[in-house]
């Protein structure tokens, strides 16, 4: 019994209320009920999360509860089932029957003699306290009995289920296994139905409780489809912003289990039964249609989680649903599109996010961009307003799609401008689609496999066919040189009328037409409808951040109301996150499986860019003039700092080297006095003196000890405990090591008068203690700079060297350094940016003074080599690609510093599977004396 307990308040205490969205309460040892009560479990289960979302995960299987009194659970429950079938009373009196606890029963029914049975069967339930029977109009179907017909009754609960006799399926017909499936997972038993009522006892945050998706609702289908206006009326009317394009979680099926004060605001809403479409047999794009994906969207706004249970039974919840992203990821595009076209003559495909995509999120990111660009080239403020304006104004006055030049004439008269301006306008977005668009390689690949009698391009879109030819890509214009655009046709895909009337001016045969596009509703849902081919969905870019659960840590919490800056990035991680869509799909099923490249693009190229960027912005304000990336972990940002500097005004300023430089090179030149052997007792150490000498201050320093004190050079050290003695052991050392010290100091200063001799100069790195800086600025005796990804809490040694500022963590100013992911996951990182060589060990005077670097061994093998070639042409192609898409207006680029540490977390804990390439990656870590350590495993959390 208490050890029950104490599992379940050790699972409270590390996880809290939060694990990242996540709801899972297993209460399998709820057989110690029998023993103590419901009630006072809950109690202490309540004290210990402190009225957080109770994690419990019990360590041993047990028994489920047998039925729980209703005063032990201390909720108002009931239950409202809308019974349109009266055939199926007997299977919903099997399920109530389950109901272990007191409850209401609510029944709405289309006709008397259905009262009479539903009276009959029902008022047998044992737990039944009360039962309400009502004949409704045949509107709103089971929707309008919940929210008008039992709103006092409902409201008066604090639980309600909500059933009712469905046998449609999603896109018509009559089958019963989805009404099944959805009771079996809501009611299903006692201890079941015990388990779902505690948890919202236990759990004040848990809102609103549902099955998975059943198998045969698509993917497409947790959209809005044909319900947008609708939805948008209900969300304005709720206070909700709803975000078109968005996959939704909701009960596909409107069955659930609900906390009344999660779902009141929609009975607040006071609606009548004649607000609802009379019955016509409708499948979509009713107000019914629309309030049940509003169930979802009314919880979270409430500040209430959603509780989705999954298809396998279990007792678990999740606050996200899989929405059947299965299905979409079991054949590549090649695959879907050659089965779907075995019957068709003609093939009709959608052009933006289906054969080509940009690199922003959404369209108004991208129109966000090219309006930084009319305001700084043509002095044209709030251009998205007035280009927006122009674009409505010419749509009602042609009632069609205006084209792109209709717009900017229009444009120019708003703005007073010539007709020849208004062509400049034009020119600078064409010029901006041109520069943007690239091919959806995997899909137009798989189109070109495909050899129907006829083939085209359908759009609704403002370019006409020749401006939109002139920014294609060559391959998609190749592809289907045939254009059929709105503001030409006059025909929108998004109407179920231009599917016919298309269809008759084109003279296709309308059961042999297969069309492929990404809206949901225009290119899914209407085709289909139409009676088309069932047609091919192509998952659009952006809805990867929805579907695909390894990448939803990615979204940025302001949605597409996020800075351009922000879609920016994350839209080219998710264009290739895209491709892998199209080609293997199934490397995006459960962990997502990055190769070396992709590891490179999408955790180091974001994460090097805006710390550049930054870095650029300190490194002008400080006034410096020389950049110094050292070496090895600054070979990819010095590499990644040449392809942007071509771009940026503010780093064509600057002089930038890689340069030589490590702990053990920079320590020995920088000893002046005897006092200086503190310099190499810093920090944490484990080995013998060599080995210590060797790591902290190299060969020349074994060399010079060993002449003085051989017989202590196999003494163990640890480090920090024994730092005072063994500045006793080394003391009589000292000379012989200062001598060596000169020495490698004069190296060190010829080394540095070729490369930064003039001008203020500041050296760039990873980070953590700032030994490097401050090593050079005691050899060299002068101050220097520094910029950092992070530093802890004994980087304030900085404080005499001149000035040192960290991006993304400063534990001089912050206190908690496990918060940090550079510094949680410093080895993995140190070992993707590593360079290909061996660690510096300082330089060697050669003949006619000139220096020879000394470098160690190389720890990778020739694949660890191969390995990290890969790694870091990822991260230089996202460098390429940001450039070669912004041009100079990368220097306008401000990142969220925690949105671009988040794909190195992802590798980090798991989320991202990159075993295979990490496993050939060793860091050296020598300095703490464990030598060299694998890539793979290197989280610190």
């Amino acid at each position: 019994m208490n050890r029950y307990l104490q599992a379940a308040q050790r699972s409270i205490q590390q996880h809290g209320g939060g694990i990242g969205g996540l709801l899972s309460v297993v209460r399998r040892a709820m057989k110690i009920t029998a023993a103590m009560g419901i009630r006072g479990v809950l109690d202490r289960l309540r004290s210990a999360s402190a009225s957080r979302t109770v994690v419990v995960d019990m360590l041993e299987e047990a028994p489920l509860p047998a039925p729980v009194p209703q005063a032990a659970l201390d909720l108002r429950v009931g239950v409202m089932a809308h019974v349109f079938y009266p055939d199926l009373i007997d299977e919903f009196v099997q399920s109530l029957r389950c109901i272990p606890v007191p409850f209401t029963l609510l029944v709405s029914v289309s006709d008397a003699a259905a009262v009479e049975q539903v009276q009959a069967r029902m008022k047998q339930l044992p737990n039944a306290q009360r039962l309400s029977v009502k004949v409704v109009e045949n509107r709103g179907r089971d929707i309008a009995p919940l929210l008008v017909n039992f709103h006092d009754e409902i409201l008066a609960l604090d639980v309600i289920s909500h059933i009712h006799t469905k046998k449609s399926l999603y896109t018509g017909g009559e089958q019963n296994r989805w009404r099944r499936y959805l009771l079996n997972s809501l009611f299903g038993s006692s201890e079941r139905v015990a388990w779902i009522l505690g948890t919202f006892q236990a759990s004040p945050e848990l809102g609103l409780v549902y099955p998975e998706s059943y198998e045969g609702v698509p993917l497409w289908g947790h959209t809005v489809l044909s319900n947008g206006a609708t939805c948008d009326r209900l969300a304005a009317r709720l206070g909700i912003a709803l975000e078109h394009g968005r996959y939704l979680d909701y009960p596909a099926g409107s069955m659930f289990w609900a906390r009344v004060n999660s779902i009141r605001p929609l009975f607040d809403l006071h609606l009548r039964t004649h607000d609802f479409p009379p019955e016509q047999g409708q499948v979509d794009g009713t107000l019914q249609h629309a309030m049940e994906r509003m169930f979802g969207q009314v919880v979270r706004h409430r500040g209430y989680r959603l509780g989705i249970l999954p298809t396998d039974g279990g007792l678990a919840l999740a606050s996200e649903g899989l929405r059947n992203i299965e299905d979409m990821l079991s054949l590549d595009i090649g695959q879907r599109l050659r089965l779907a076209a075995l019957q068709a003559s003609t093939v009709s495909v959608d052009v933006f996010d289906t054969l080509v995509v940009r690199p922003f999120l959404s369209p108004d990111a991208s129109r966000a961009h090219l309006a930084q660009r009319m305001q700084r080239e043509h002095g044209i403020t709030e251009f998205m307003r007035l280009r927006g304006d122009a674009e409505t104004s010419q749509r009602i006055a042609l009632q069609r799609d205006p084209t792109l030049a209709e717009i900017y004439r229009q444009l120019a008269r708003q703005l007073g401008k010539p007709a020849a301006e208004a062509e400049r306008l034009m020119a600078t977005e064409l010029e901006h689609e041109r520069q943007q668009l690239r091919p959806r390689v995997g899909v137009v690949n798989a189109l070109m496999q495909v050899n129907p009698t006829r083939r085209f391009a359908l759009s609704d879109m403002y370019l006409d066919s020749a401006h939109l030819k002139q920014v294609l890509p060559d391959s998609v214009a190749a592809a289907l040189p045939v254009l059929r655009v709105s503001c030409e046709t006059g025909l929108r895909k998004d109407r179920l009328d231009s599917w016919q009337e298309l269809a008759h001016r084109e003279d296709i045969d309308v059961a042999r037409w297969l069309h492929v596009g990404d809206n949901e509703h225009a290119d899914v849902q209407l085709p289909q409808l139409a009676k088309l081919l069932t047609p091919v969905h192509i998952l659009r870019p952006s809805a990867l951040l929805d579907v695909i659960p390894a990448l939803r840590p990615l979204r940025h919490h302001s949605g597409v109301q996020a800075p351009w800056p922000e879609q920016f990035w994350r839209g080219l991680l998710v264009n290739r996150f895209a491709f892998l869509l199209d080609s293997q799909p199934q490397r995006l099923l459960g962990r997502l499986q990055l190769d070396a490249e992709d590891l490179g693009y999408a955790v180091l190229g974001p994460l090097l860019l805006d710390f550049l960027l930054t870095m650029l912005q300190t490194a002008i304000r400080q006034g410096v003039d020389n950049v110094l990336f050292l070496s090895r972990e600054g070979h990819l940002l010095h590499q990644a700092f040449e392809r942007l500097q071509p771009f940026h005004p503010s780093a064509r300023q600057l002089r930038a080297h890689y340069f030589l430089a490590s702990r053990r090179a920079t320590a020995l030149p920088a000893m002046h006095q005897t006092a200086d052997v503190s310099l190499m007792l810093e920090g944490n150490f484990n080995g013998t003196l060599r080995h210590l000498l060797q790591a902290r201050a190299g060969d020349a320093a074994v060399e010079a000890a060993g002449s003085i004190i051989p017989e202590l050079l196999d003494r163990d050290v640890f480090l920090p405990e024994m730092a005072t003695i063994v500045a006793g052991w080394l003391q009589p050392a000292l000379p012989a090591v200062l001598a060596r010290a000169t020495q490698a100091r004069a190296n060190y200063m010829t080394y540095w008068s070729t490369l930064a001799d003039t001008g203020s100069s500041m050296v760039v790195d990873i980070g953590y203690a700032g030994t490097i800086q401050r090593n050079l600025a005691r050899l060299r005796q002068q101050p220097l700079g520094g910029y950092y990804m992070a530093l802890r809490a004994d980087a304030g040694q900085l404080q005499d060297c001149n000035w040192a500022q960290a991006r993304y963590f400063d534990g001089r100013q912050e206190d908690d350094a496990a918060a940090s992911p550079i510094l949680s996951h410093d080895l993995l990182l140190e070992a993707l940016l590593s360079a290909p060589s061996g660690q510096f060990n300082g330089f060697e005077a050669g003949g006619m003074m000139a220096l020879r670097p000394l470098f160690g061994q190389i720890e990778l093998d020739e694949q660890g080599l191969q390995a990290l070639q890969r790694i870091h042409q990822g991260a230089l192609t996202f460098i390429d690609d940001v450039c070669a898409m912004l041009g100079e207006d990368i220097a306008d680029i401000e990142l969220d510093a925690a949105g671009v540490l988040m794909p190195l977390q992802c590798v980090a804990s798991g989320r991202w599977n990159a075993d295979d390439t990490l496993r050939q990656l060793t860091t050296d870590d020598s300095f703490t004396g464990r030598g060299r350590i694998a890539a793979a495993g290197t989280s610190n959390t």
